[in-house]
């Protein structure tokens, strides 16, 4: 029996018995956790915060076998603008269901920690940036972490450089593959549904290089290549993720 002391987010909550919850907590160091949270639905629980999704902070966990309990939590972040905004709370949503699914436990990942961490923030704090684009920086960073990085330079089947000839932007140059997990040149992008243009690569590209930073820059995800980078990511971790029914 011990004490553990991690930084964490909840990914989701299920209440149990008349007064508790079980907690699906993401830590950067034990990776995804179970734990029950005693007490947390009375009035005035000093978890009851700690016990709500998106709840981002440092959690004291008592240990004993293989089962957890929240002992404290100090609350670093919230996150609740979400709440009073249908379409970023449904991206918020769709980001720690990708979570849930793709951290295992006791796999160390303070990348993806921190990705999260910050792309939650855009989505409450961020006025001036569509949930869309954000969401969009999410799957590249996601997919890159789990092993699976689109291929955004080359083509993913050839491996022809995609850009070598510029030919403007509202021109066709290829198209996005989930199946081949990344852009493919006009050679190979026959049959391919995401057709790309040159701006579309030059954007995605951006994001590759610079992650959440290109989130300063100007330019928004066409709805078919966005539609396929979440075909990607949830191809690749496997599982169906239902709150994406919810994103517009």
């Amino acid at each position: 029996m011990a004490q553990i002391v991690t930084n964490a987010v909840v990914l989701r909550r299920a209440d149990y018995r008349e007064n508790d919850r079980m907690l699906t907590l993401f830590s950067p160091t034990l990776g995804r956790v179970d734990a029950l949270c005693r007490g947390c639905r009375r009035q005035k629980s000093p978890l009851m915060a700690a016990s709500e999704v998106f709840c981002a902070g440092e959690y004291v966990l008592y240990t004993a076998g293989d089962r957890m309990t929240v002992v404290s939590c100090q609350v670093q972040d919230t996150f609740y603008p979400l709440r009073s905004d249908f379409d970023r709370l449904a991206h918020g949503m769709y980001c720690l269901e990708l979570c849930a699914a793709a951290v295992q436990p006791d796999e160390e990942n303070e990348r993806l920690f921190m990705l999260l961490l910050r792309s939650l923030a855009h989505l409450a704090y961020s006025e001036n940036v569509s949930p869309k684009r954000v969401t969009t920086v999410f799957l590249m960073g996601l997919t890159s972490l789990i092993g699976f990085r689109p291929q955004v330079g080359r083509c993913a089947r050839c491996s022809t450089p995609v850009l070598q000839n510029r030919v403007g932007d509202e021109v066709i140059i290829g198209a996005f593959s989930p199946e081949d997990g990344g852009v493919l040149c006009p050679g190979c992008s026959a049959g391919a549904k995401c057709r790309l243009r040159e701006r579309d690569v030059v954007y995605l590209q951006s994001i590759m290089k610079k992650g959440l930073k290109s989130l300063e820059e100007e330019g928004e995800c066409p709805d078919g290549l966005f539609d396929s980078l979440r075909e990607l990511a949830e191809g690749r971790i496997d599982t169906p993720v239902r709150s994406g029914k919810m994103l517009v």
